[in-house]
C-alpha cells in the first residue's frame, strides 16, 4: 500500500500554518516597491507581457506588434502569464499596479513552496529560515514586482515537486503542463519529474504525469498552428539562437537584437518577419549554421555566461538589469549577499545530498542552469538556483542552530509502519 498523507495534512491545512510567512513575504515585496522601485516602467520582454496582457484584455486575442510593424496573432511569447495579467489590465486600463501586485503575490507564493520543500528535508525550522531566505534574497526580491515570468515559472516547478511527493500524479501533470506555458524550455523539467514520479510511485503514474502535460499544452499547439503556422510552442527560440550564435554576433563577440541590428535589416530578413513562424526557423537555420562553422564559439558563450551568471564579472549584467528594470543602486549594495547565500547554501545542499528530495530539485536546477550558460544568463534566469540555495541555507542554518543547541533535527516527512502499511505524516 502506497504512503497516504493522513488526516488533517490536506495542502489548504498546512497552507494555513505558511500563511504569516506568505504575509511576511508579501510584505517585504510591497516595501520593495514602494521604497525601492516605484516607478518601474517596462521595457523589453517586461513590456511585451503587458501589451499582451492589454491586447487580451481589449479583445485583440494573444496579439503583439513585435517583431512586426502591426498587431498580429502572436506565439513568441508563451500565453499563462499574459493570460494572467489580462484581468487587471481589463479592470485597470494601463495602470500597471495590478500587474506588480499579481507578481508580489506570486513571489511570495513561491517563497512559502520553498521553505515547504526545505520543512521536508530538514523540519520545520530549515522550511522557515529558507522562506525568510527567499522573502527578502536580492536577487529574487527583484523579479516579484516586475511583469517577467521567472516566478511563476518557479512556483510551478515547486509545485509540481512538491505534488509528486505527495503521490499526486495528475495534479503534478497539470502544474507541469502549466510550467510549459509559463516556459517552453521546460520540456527536460517534465522529463525529470517523470521519471522521479516513476521510481517512487510506478512507472505508469509517471507516463501519466507525462501525458497530463502534454495534454495542458496540445490546445495552445493547436491554435499556433492554426493562427500563426506552426506546431512550435513558440516562435523565439531562433531569435535567441540567431541573438547569440548568429555570424553577426560572432563577429561583435556578444548578444546582438536580430530585430534592430543593420546586420539584420536586409530586405530578405525584414520581410521574413511577416509570416512569425518562418522567421523563426530562418534564424534559427541561420544560428546553426554559424555554430557548425565555428563550434569552438559555443566554449566562448559559455565562458562567458558563467563570469556574469555566478557574479565573478558583475560588469556583465550591467545590460541585462537595466533592461529588465532592476534597481542597480540596490543591485551593488546588495551583491554581496549572493555570496554568503551561495556558499552557505551549496553547503546545505551537499549535507543533505544523500535526500531524494534534494537530489531531483538539485537535477532540475541544474538542466536550467546549464540551458542559461549555453544561451542567455542574466541575474533573472538564475532563479532556480537562487532557490535552491535559499533551500540550501535554511537546511545548513537549521542544522547548526541545533547542533549549538544540543538538538536532533527530524524531517517534517516521516515514514511510518502500522501492521506493514506505510503511512506518511505532514507536518510541513
Amino acid at each position: 500500500m502506497g504512503a497516504q498523507p493522513l488526516a488533517g495534512s490536506s495542502w489548504s491545512g498546512r497552507g494555513r500554518r505558511w500563511l504569516p510567512l506568505f504575509c511576511g513575504a508579501l510584505a517585504v515585496r510591497l516595501l520593495y516597491w514602494a521604497f525601492v522601485h516605484p516607478g518601474w516602467i517596462p521595457d523589453s520582454d517586461a513590456d511585451q507581457y503587458v501589451q499582451l496582457a492589454r491586447n487580451l484584455a481589449g479583445g485583440r486575442g494573444f496579439s503583439l506588434q513585435y517583431p512586426q510593424l502591426e498587431v498580429h496573432p502572436t506565439a513568441f511569447r508563451p500565453p499563462l502569464y499574459p493570460a494572467l495579467l489580462a484581468p487587471g489590465a481589463w479592470l485597470a486600463g494601463d495602470a500597471l499596479w495590478p500587474a506588480r501586485l499579481l507578481q508580489a503575490v506570486i513571489g511570495s507564493g513561491t517563497a512559502v513552496l520553498a521553505g515547504v520543500l526545505a520543512a521536508r528535508v530538514g523540519g520545520r525550522r530549515a522550511g522557515v529560515i529558507a522562506t525568510a531566505l527567499v522573502a527578502v534574497y536580492p536577487p529574487l526580491l527583484a523579479n516579484d514586482t516586475v511583469t517577467l515570468t521567472e516566478p511563476l515559472g518557479l512556483g510551478l516547478v515547486l509545485a509540481a515537486l512538491l505534488l509528486v511527493d505527495d503521490e499526486r500524479w495528475v495534479a503534478a501533470g497539470l502544474a507541469g503542463g502549466l510550467l510549459l506555458l509559463t516556459r517552453p524550455n521546460a520540456y527536460l523539467a517534465i522529463a525529470v519529474l517523470a521519471v522521479w514520479a516513476a521510481r517512487t510511485i510506478g512507472w505508469r503514474r509517471g507516463l501519466g504525469l507525462a501525458a497530463v502535460a502534454g495534454l495542458v499544452l496540445v490546445p495552445w499547439l493547436v491554435r499556433n498552428q492554426i493562427q500563426v503556422g506552426t506546431w512550435k510552442s513558440t516562435t523565439s527560440d531562433g531569435f535567441t539562437m540567431s541573438a547569440v550564435y548568429g555570424l553577426p554576433a560572432q563577429r561583435v563577440g556578444h548578444f546582438i537584437d536580430p530585430t534592430e541590428a543593420p546586420e539584420y535589416h536586409d530586405d530578405h530578413h525584414i520581410l521574413a518577419r511577416f509570416d512569425e513562424a518562418e522567421w523563426n526557423d530562418m534564424l534559427m537555420d541561420e544560428a546553426i549554421e554559424a555554430v557548425k562553422a565555428n563550434p569552438g564559439y559555443v566554449g566562448d558563450v559559455l565562458w562567458e555566461n558563467v563570469g556574469g551568471y555566478f557574479e565573478l564579472a558583475p560588469s556583465l549584467n550591467t545590460y541585462p538589469e537595466v533592461s529588465d528594470g532592476r534597481h542597480m543602486g540596490f543591485r551593488r549594495a546588495t551583491l554581496p549577499l549572493f555570496w554568503v547565500v551561495t556558499i552557505i547554501g551549496v553547503t546545505g545542499i551537499v549535507t543533505h545530498r544523500r535526500h531524494r528530495l534534494i537530489q531531483v530539485t538539485a537535477l532540475l536546477t541544474a538542466q536550467f542552469t546549464v540551458l542559461s550558460l549555453l544561451l542567455v544568463a542574466p541575474p533573472r534566469l538564475r532563479g532556480p538556483f537562487d532557490v535552491m540555495c535559499c533551500i540550501g541555507a535554511g537546511l545548513a542554518l537549521s542544522h547548526l542552530w541545533a547542533v549549538v543547541g544540543g538538538r536532533t533535527v527530524v524531517s517534517d516527512v516521516t515514514m511510518v509502519t502500522t501492521e506493514g502499511d506505510s503511512v506518511r505524516t505532514m507536518r510541513s
